[in-house]
């Protein structure tokens, strides 16, 4: 286990009753272990791609912080052998999302999400937004993926992930706070020769309030996933 605070790690494994992994340096986790779980932030996964010890056919990569893929894809795209597990996340319908890769005209992501979990992000802080003046809800960001993973690089993972299942370049990004929700909000809607396709989920935010319940449980289910020989989905 590693983690860029050791005494996070020493916390953790006194919680834990069944067993009690030790702090290794990055570089000795991803040569020892065959399952890499990485759920640090977007930064920390340039390294982990970077790692010569990494693509190897007997590991296994999870990435929580997609966004750390989308500005190292050039580094994604070198790694042959290592599979590579995204979980799904806080937003629902990528199976439909992947089923239409590539006959997409448009694609739209729109994040709505309590103040609170949006305080201190980058995008925030630059423009300098006061959060706290908002009485109800207000479009606080409207752009590019790139300009959103980088202007909000806790909240909006899902944008990333959305992308990667999508391939789709032009996706358009809206970000909402609401003052009076408490749900993290997600809704997508793909048009193409296919039709229309809408998700739309609200999720409890989890501990952190700018990451989703939702999002914890997918990546434990993927997990589970890994070792049932019944796979449902594409």
């Amino acid at each position: 286990m590693n983690d860029v605070y050791k005494n996070k790690v020493n916390r953790l494994v006194k919680r834990l009753k069944s067993s009690k992994p030790k702090f290794m340096e990055v570089n000795d986790l991803i040569k020892k272990c065959d399952l890499i779980i990485e759920s640090a932030a977007k930064d920390a996964v340039k390294d982990i791609l970077a790692n010569k010890n990494l693509d190897n056919d007997n590991k296994k990569l999870l990435v929580m912080s997609t966004g750390g893929l989308i500005d190292n894809l050039g580094l994604l795209e070198k790694i042959k052998d290592c599979e590579i597990f995204l979980p799904s996340g806080a937003i629902a319908g990528l199976d439909a999302i992947k089923a239409v890769s590539g006959r997409i005209k448009s694609l739209k992501l729109t994040t709505t999400k309590p103040v609170k979990g949006l305080e201190n992000a980058p995008y925030v802080l630059k423009n300098r937004i006061n959060l706290k003046k908002i009485r109800n809800k207000k479009i606080i960001f409207e752009g590019s993926l790139k300009n959103a993973i980088n202007g909000f690089p806790q909240n909006i993972n899902v944008a990333a992930t959305l992308f990667l299942a999508s391939r789709f370049k032009n996706i358009r990004v809206k970000i909402v706070a609401d003052k009076n929700t408490r749900y993290n909000t997600h809704e997508i809607e793909a048009t193409g020769n296919f039709g229309i396709i809408k998700t739309a989920t609200n999720n409890i935010p989890s501990k952190n309030p700018r990451t989703s319940y939702l999002a914890v449980m997918s990546a434990i289910n993927l997990l589970k996933a890994l070792k049932n020989n019944v796979k449902i989905g594409n």
